[in-house]
């Protein structure tokens, strides 16, 4: 028979053996320490100075004192002195100072933590429940990185199922993101009632949509957007002053250039800015430039607005086309106003050129004064045509006298010199500018 127990290494009575109560005693005290063993503090080096019979330590490595040699065991003050036990491996001990349970593996206390593989649930603060597997009332919740990264999965079964992340007040939902009821990225928004979708990008081009239309009160930027007033690259957004909308009209350099490089739009057209290509009259106006395709034909009208010679006003429109070859000459001579009233009728050409014509009666009396429906610039070369109307026409002649830039005097005489009473159709060429 041996003389310890082969788990605890309590001392057995041993046959006639004399003083038979100090051993039972011994083996009373191992008991009362390892029967719900209860470790007052971990690694202990040094013995403490008053300790209370009952406590137990855990001897670290390098003990000194009475403790040298003892690392690993277990120190239990038995009221008189001190006595070491070796653990062995299932041992469980509660921790006194770190209120925890810890057992003796391979050699060490390791603490005690129930298995949390393929739990029914876990509550922390609050209660799990069938649909809520997983339940945490705090305050916030911490998921850090362990090495290089860290990521947060959401996963469903299949396509048509909901992967997503629900945002409540009260237990109520008002947003919601990720893959809900489809595969393409979204983002819901909700009044308590009904959903909105506010945002969906699309899985398979990345093309995000605002269905619900969009409010920027900043700057947009990047290369989505345009560089520069004249950047016509496809696709980019135009900014406000973009070829003169809204803003200024950015300056063309050659007008005339044919390698197709001038981008269609609106230009300022200044001379002095070094703009060329113009009108040769032409300082300073607006250029519109418009093109048919890439090396197809352009088009390009200017309107005045200041010239080196007096036959440019403001507002003079001039024109020209090219059809993969040089520009034609700029063209000027459109009409610029048309007006009938009972003087008779008038027509302006963009070039200067006014035409007047009229029908009058003459008298036999006095010459008959044609007031011109719109005023010539000069009576310098101003020329007056006439014709008689009715039969006879060969017996009759007509004159006119007094003529100035905004009237003229007419009569018709027989072959006797007498002045007749007819009908007269008159007409006036000249300049009004």
């Amino acid at each position: 028979m041996t003389a310890t127990s082969p788990l605890l290494a309590l001392p057995y009575l041993q046959p006639a053996q004399a003083q038979k109560h100090v051993t039972h005693n011994e083996a009373l005290q191992v008991l009362d320490a390892v029967v719900q063993l209860r470790v007052q503090g971990w690694s202990a080096t040094l013995p403490p100075v008053s300790p209370a019979a009952g406590d137990v330590w855990e001897v670290g490595a390098g003990a000194s004192g009475i403790w040298a040699g003892q690392g690993g065991r277990l120190a239990l003050w038995d009221g008189t002195g001190w006595q070491f036990l070796v653990p062995r491996e299932g041992w469980r001990a509660w921790d006194q100072a770190g209120q925890s349970l810890r057992v003796h593996v391979g050699g060490s206390w390791r603490s005690l933590v129930a298995s949390l593989q393929n739990m029914e649930g876990l509550g922390i603060g609050a209660s799990w429940d069938s649909s809520t597997r997983l339940a945490v009332a705090s305050e916030g919740s911490l998921l850090t990185h362990r090495g290089s990264r860290h990521q947060l999965r959401v996963n469903k079964a299949a396509a048509p199922d909901t992967a997503s992340l629900l945002f409540q007040s009260n237990w109520t939902g008002h947003a919601e993101l990720g893959l809900a009821g489809g595969l393409d990225f979204s983002l819901k928004v909700s009044d308590g009632a009904a959903w909105t979708s506010a945002l969906t990008v699309a899985r398979a081009t990345g093309v995000v949509t605002l269905p619900a239309g969009a409010v920027i009160n900043g700057t947009l930027k990047g290369t989505a957007v345009q560089t520069g007033p004249v950047d016509a690259t496809a696709g980019r957004l135009l900014t406000a002053g973009a070829f003169g909308l809204g803003g200024p009209l950015p300056a063309i350099a050659n007008a005339g250039v044919t390698d197709g490089t001038i981008v269609p739009g609106l230009y300022a057209y200044d001379t002095t800015a070094g703009s060329s290509g113009g009108p040769a009259s032409v300082m300073r106006g607006t250029l519109l430039h418009s093109q048919r395709g890439a090396a197809l034909g352009e088009t390009q009208l200017l309107v005045a607005e200041a010239g080196s010679t007096a036959g440019v006003y403001a507002g003079l429109v001039f024109g020209r086309s090219r059809s993969g070859g040089a520009w034609s000459a700029w063209a000027c001579g459109s009409v610029q106003d048309s007006s009938t009233g009972s003087n008779g009728r008038c027509q302006r050409q963009q070039d200067g050129t006014q035409t007047c014509w009229h029908t009058v009666t003459t008298s036999a009396t006095a010459e008959t004064v044609w007031t011109f429906p719109q005023g010539f610039a000069s009576s310098t070369g101003l020329i007056v045509t006439m014709g008689v109307n009715g039969a006879a026409l060969t017996a009759l002649a007509a004159r006119h006298t007094a003529k100035s830039p905004t009237s003229v005097s007419l009569s018709v005489v027989n072959t006797s010199g007498v002045r007749v009473a007819t009908s007269l159709d008159v007409m006036a060429v000249g300049r009004w500018y």
